[in-house]
Formats: C-alpha cells, structure tokens, sequence
C-alpha cells in the first residue's frame, strides 16, 4: 500500500520543519541543482526529484517551484530527455547551454599561492616536476559551467511580490545578496542543504535551516552498504 506523502510528512519529517513550513503563507521554492547533486556524495546516497516534487507540492502552501539545470551540448540526446522529466514534475526550469572552459596546466590549477607558498623545496620540486610532466602528455583539462546565479537573483526579484516565503536549495554564497535584499522587504527566508555544503553567508541570512537528509521522504537510492549519516 502507497502511503499518502501528507501522512509520510507528519511521521518522517522534523517537526520543527513542518511547523515552520506549515506557519508560512505563500512560499517559492528555488533550486539551485548542479549544488544539490553535489550533496549526494556527502549524503551517500541519490535523491529522486520527483519524489521530491511530489513532498513540496503535498504542501498547500508551496505555490510555485523553479529549478535551475545547464543543457549538455555535448550529450545533448540524454540532457534534454533529463530536462523533459525535470518538467513533467510540475518545477518550471530555467536552462541554458553548459559552456566547457579549458584550463592551461600551471601549479595554480592545483594549489592556490597561499598554499604553494607553504611548501618546502623538495616538495615544491616535485609539483613543477609533475606539472611539466602533463604539460608534455599533452592532457586537455576542460571544466563545464553554467552557472545560474544572475538568473536565479533576477527571479527572485521579479517574483518578491508574489510570494511570503523563500525556500531555496542550494549553499552558494553567491545567493547571500538577493535574500538579503528580501529578508529587508520582510520575506521569511529558508534555507535547505546537507552539512558542510552551507555557506556561512546563507546561514547567517537564514530565518530557517532545513536539513536535506532529515526533510526528503523519497527513495534513497544508497551508494554502499554503509552510506553516511
């Protein structure tokens, strides 16, 4: 037997969540995706979005969802068949082409100056040795972006009158300015991540953090025997 997702909220989400959720008039929900599956790793297991679809929208008072996901150009086949199931959800999703930045091989791509500064002789040796050697191998490094941050502000600013409540998953500090600018309008803000992937920013700007692992009620599809708590 299928539980309903009101009935899975009440027994398997933190009470304090539900009650500070439930206090909210109109909330808007914001996802910052690419952020979120990096949680995964910490996490030890995947979420389902549409699970996770499914739990916000039980929730009477969650009026509008926006998600925010790059398009591969270079897988772009499995990309927009990933985009068209984000969307059945009932999410509206901002997205854009992912550009790839190719990056030229030098100590800095590895160690900032600080920290480069901090090393020996030998040990600075042995890294100009081991960045000459994959210049020489000629290994391309590239490193995909997309970032969502100017949309995502522009979003929230645009929509500020229609809404009492922000909830946005993500831990980008980035976000610090736009919620700063609501939280003086007299927006409540909430903020849901995973430990560790919280900027300090977001927290000290938040009116309510959520913990990803103890809100989600979806399946977990775990990645070992032993996943992280």
């Amino acid at each position: 037997m299928e539980i309903p997702q009101n009935i899975l909220n009440k027994f398997l989400v933190r009470p304090d969540y539900l009650e500070w959720i439930e206090a909210q008039q109109s909330i808007y929900v914001y996802f910052d995706f690419t952020n979120m599956l990096h949680w995964q790793d910490r996490l030890g297991w995947k979420f389902r979005f549409e699970d996770l679809m499914t739990q916000l929208l039980s929730y009477p008072n969650i009026k509008e969802v926006k998600l925010y996901y790059g398009e591969n150009p270079r897988d772009e086949l499995n990309s927009k068949a990933f985009h068209s199931r984000l969307r059945k959800t009932g999410a509206i999703v901002r997205s854009k082409p992912m550009k790839f930045i190719q990056r030229h091989i030098h100590e800095g791509l590895f160690f900032q100056r600080n920290t480069l500064a901090t090393f020996d002789e030998t040990i600075s040796a042995s890294i100009v040795t081991v960045v000459e050697q994959l210049k020489e191998s000629g290994l391309v490094i590239e490193e995909p972006k997309c970032n969502f941050d100017v949309e995502m502000t522009m979003d929230l600013l645009d929509d500020t009158e229609k809404f009492t409540t922000v909830l946005l998953f993500s831990g980008d500090s980035d976000m610090y300015a736009p919620l700063e600018r609501l939280k003086i309008k007299g927006k409540a803000i909430g903020v849901v991540g995973v430990r560790g992937h919280v900027s300090t920013e977001l927290h000290e700007v938040k009116d309510k953090y959520i913990d990803f692992g103890k809100f989600y009620t979806g399946k977990r599809n775990y990645k070992s025997e032993n996943p992280a708590n």
